[in-house]
């Protein structure tokens, strides 16, 4: 591997190598200015070309672009999370995106397709969408035409049960289903789409039509029928297959096939490696069209940059901001969410961001609009404040500001750690007891602020909600024909011309309702109405007021409304409706200070494992509590100090220290005032980390499976005695034999990592069988390096060793690092001198 390589990778992980895009927001549907938008990415041979350069890239899946499952059911995904997620791949350097449900979508009442041989031209809005705002951040796409697997878009499965297929892989031969899948596949390319003008099978933003995904019994003849059939109505498109794993044979054969699809899980370097050799010297172009996003590594990642038979390369998968605040949670197991939930999700972000940079380097592709994130509610919790946020595309952290003075400041910065889009709702511990108005503001890695929040508000008793009407989870009821369309990074709603329209709130004791329209004189508005029963509606009069850009309705409801709708009247133009803002009556709001509770570990609690949560039982009427954790019996120069914690457990960032004795103290705050734990503060003291006490094995075969031989080195069996331990259970028990190589030992993975933070020295029991110059190498992995240290064995009756982690150093052979002990990943020992045995037990980190 060339040097200066390495220094990239290192460079890009470190900067993270994303882009940042110009902080405005602005509707981006039609495309970039030039050429490169209107140019199709073109095969020559086993490699793809655009305007005349070579084209290799690398991208993610998202799946749901077209019809989404992570919305409590089959629907629509919103506009904003169409755009949030392209813009996040963007992020990440992506240049192509994948997307099954922009062209499989069959057999449900959302589908393209929902009954055979009907079409319904609605469910081509977010797939119009999506393709506009691709085009428009330089992104290319690849689309699935059907599905091996029967999930809720539907596939191949899907046509066959219309027909009566008794075995759905008659598919393949039954000329009805294939009549059926040439319509499907006619349908969806001749569609036009409204913002760009251009048919699906026209757009060059759509790099590749695939005639399925993961199809595992094509066959060749099929391939050929149907790859002639998709490249004679899309002639200027490129053709791609393949199967679920490994390269398939009909894909590789057919003429009419210009891209093998490979799917990987694992995500292996290797596997691509000789899979892309295979591929590309049948002059076909290859494509790792999904990959497990939580397996590939930074040395992957350069591999895979140098490979040129390595065209692209897309994780599985990429999910975007929700809708009102946080992340679109998916649980397979292979979800990315940016810039990562955890420090694992930090590094699969990194290493695919590096990818993506480095296997197309120097491709400029148009500036990415930032969009700004949005307040969705500020709520009580037993009378402080909570305020929830849809994060920002792009946005690494957030600062979260408050003004007491009104909407233009003073602003007083209230986060002095940056929070992330997991911290939504957030908690103002220092809530005033009057009107307070808030405004988030996005960051980028350095902390510089790309986009802030509108202002909003919130009195002493007051929930406040925003709906940006990019769904219905806001609303109890709404007429069906309502059309919501986007306007730059919100969306207008308002029913067809000449058509009554109505949209309902449930509430809960309103003081203000806001609609928020379009510009002044756009429209008709519609009226308001009431509800104290659900059933009875009553007209309200309604303030209007208005600027250039927007005009606002606004009423204060009658005391005890339950329900507030808007009632558009038939017109030619109604106005659209862009937003809501509804302020009701706490929900949440204290009377007392909170009540009786207790902490956990009890005073005087001896040998609490250093990796324990400290824990509490639940304060009635508590918002939040407070946490101060110190060495000292007046609780000063606390080791943990900390406010806002929602849950009745927190588990401290790095380990306690064995055998050190604590003070804890836990206070229950609300909106009126606080308690401490009953008894509190209690003492407490810790005892060591367990590494291994080799109790937890069912026999020798367990044993030697999780302390497996390092190959490289001589002879090692590692059995369970039970004879020669530290006086409890039993030990490992190792005979070896290092002639040769000169060395032997044995290697465990962690099952979990290890955080040995606040340990001082690694405490084993050690025994030597007598022979001569008899040595142990106690080594360990730790944040991704190697360290190790050697000491004699010279105690036949068994005694325990400490090692201080201090003099622990960097292998001659390792790359040398900082000592990092909160990540350790691996525990290994080997045997020196001649060949004998060793018993070894109680492993620890301790003080």
């Amino acid at each position: 591997m060339p040097r200066n390589r390495r220094r990239t990778l290192a460079a890009v992980l470190t900067a993270g190598a994303v882009v940042t895009g110009a902080v405005a927001s602005t509707p981006a549907t039609a495309g970039p200015p030039g050429r490169t938008a209107d140019a199709f990415v073109q095969r020559e041979g086993a490699a793809l070309t655009l305007q005349g350069r070579p084209f290799r890239f690398a991208g993610t899946n998202l799946y749901w672009l077209g019809l989404d499952e992570n919305v409590g059911g089959v629907d629509r995904p919103t506009y904003f999370r169409i755009d949030d997620a392209l813009k996040t791949a963007r992020t990440m350097n992506a240049s192509v995106v994948r997307s099954h449900t922009l062209g499989t979508s069959l057999g449900c009442a959302s589908c393209l397709e929902p009954k055979l041989g009907e079409f319904n031209e609605d469910a081509f809005a977010p797939v119009d969408y999506a393709v506009a705002r691709s085009r428009a951040y330089g992104l290319r796409l690849i689309v699935p035409l059907t599905d091996q697997w029967d999930y809720y878009h539907g596939g191949y499965s899907t046509l066959a049960r219309w027909l009566g297929l008794k075995d759905p892989k008659d598919f393949y031969t039954d000329a009805r289903a294939k009549a059926a899948y040439k319509e499907y596949v006619r349908t969806v390319l001749d569609h036009v789409n409204p913002y760009t003008g251009l048919a699906y099978k026209d757009d060059p933003t759509i790099m590749s039509w695939e005639l399925g995904n993961e199809l595992n019994d094509m066959t060749r003849s099929w391939v050929d029928e149907m790859g002639a059939y998709v490249g004679a109505l899309a002639p200027r498109q490129l053709i791609s297959a393949g199967r679920q794993q490994g390269v398939d044979a009909a894909a590789l054969a057919s003429p009419e096939v210009d891209i093998v699809d490979v799917h990987y899980y694992p995500s292996s370097a290797g596997a691509m490696a000789a899979d892309a050799a295979r591929v590309s010297d049948r002059n076909k172009v290859y494509l790792a069209g999904e990959h497990g996003s939580d397996t590939l590594t930074a040395a992957d990642a350069l591999a895979l940059a140098d490979n040129p038979d390595v065209t692209g390369v897309l994780s599985w998968s990429l999910f975007g901001h929700a809708d009102d605040h946080g992340y679109v949670q998916h649980d397979d197991g292979y979800t990315l969410h940016y810039p990562g939930d955890t420090a694992a999700m930090r590094t699969d972000v990194l290493a695919n961001a590096a990818l993506a940079k480095m296997i197309a380097p120097g491709r400029n592709l148009p500036a990415v609009p930032m969009t700004a994130p949005l307040i969705t509610a500020i709520t009580k919790r037993s009378g402080i404040n909570e305020i929830s946020w849809r994060g920002s595309a792009g946005a690494h952290t957030y600062r979260v500001q408050r003004s007491t003075d009104g909407p233009r400041g003073p602003w007083a910065t209230l986060t002095t750690t940056p929070v992330t889009d997991n911290d939504t709702p957030w908690l103002d511990a220092t809530t005033p007891q009057k009107r307070a108005w808030y405004r988030v503001s996005a960051l980028d890695r350095a902390g510089h602020a790309l986009a802030t929040s509108t202002v909003l508000d919130a009195g002493p008793r007051q929930d406040v909600r925003v709906d940006p009407l990019q769904s219905w989870a806001h609303t109890s009821e709404h007429s069906d024909g309502l059309r919501r369309t986007p306007d730059g990074d919100g969306v207008r709603v308002a029913p067809p011309a000449r058509t009554t329209g109505q949209i309902t709130w449930q509430t809960r004791n309103p003081e203000t309702f806001t609609a928020h329209f379009a510009a002044r004189g756009d429209g008709m508005l519609p009226t308001v109405q009431v509800t104290r029963d659900g059933k009875t509606w009553t007209k309200v009069k309604a303030t209007v007021s208005g600027t250039g850009r927007s005009t606002t309705l606004r009423i204060t409801p009658p005391d005890a409304s339950a329900g507030i709708r808007l009632l558009w009247p038939a017109s030619s133009q109604p106005a659209p409706l862009t937003g809501v803002t509804l302020v009701e009556e706490a929900a949440s709001m204290a009377t007392e200070a909170p009540g009786a509770f207790r902490q956990h570990p009890q005073d005087g609690a001896t040998g609490v494992p250093v990796d324990a949560p400290l824990t509490w039982t639940a304060a009635e009427g508590a918002a939040h509590y407070t946490l101060t954790l110190s060495t000292h019996e007046d609780l000063s120069d606390p080791v943990l100090d900390v406010t806002g914690l929602r849950a009745t457990s927190y588990r401290p960032p790095v380990n306690l220290r064995p055998n050190t004795t604590y003070h804890l103290r836990v206070t229950a705050v609300n909106g009126v005032g606080a308690r401490t734990a009953d008894g509190a503060p209690t003492r407490f003291t810790t005892g060591a980390l367990t590494v291994d006490d080799f109790e937890d094995y069912a026999d020798s075969a367990a044993l030697s499976t999780a302390y497996a031989r390092n190959t490289g080195g001589g002879p090692v069996t590692v059995t369970l005695d039970a004879d020669h331990t530290d006086g409890q259970g039993h030990a490992l028990r190792a005979a070896y034999d290092p002639a040769g190589p000169g060395y032997a030992g044995v290697i465990r993975s962690l099952p979990t990592p290890q955080d040995w933070g606040g340990a001082r020295n690694l405490r084993l029991w050690a025994r030597s069988d007598g022979t001569a110059d008899q040595s142990l190498t106690a080594q360990f992995v730790a944040g991704g390096i190697y360290w190790e240290k050697t000491v004699p064995l010279t105690d036949t009756d068994g005694g325990t060793l400490t090692l201080a982690l201090a003099d622990f150093t960097n292998p001659p052979w390792a790359t040398k690092g900082p000592l990092d002990l909160t990540d350790v990943t691996q525990m290994s020992f080997y045997f020196n001198g001649k060949a004998g045995t060793v018993w070894l037990d109680s492993v620890t980190a301790t003080d």
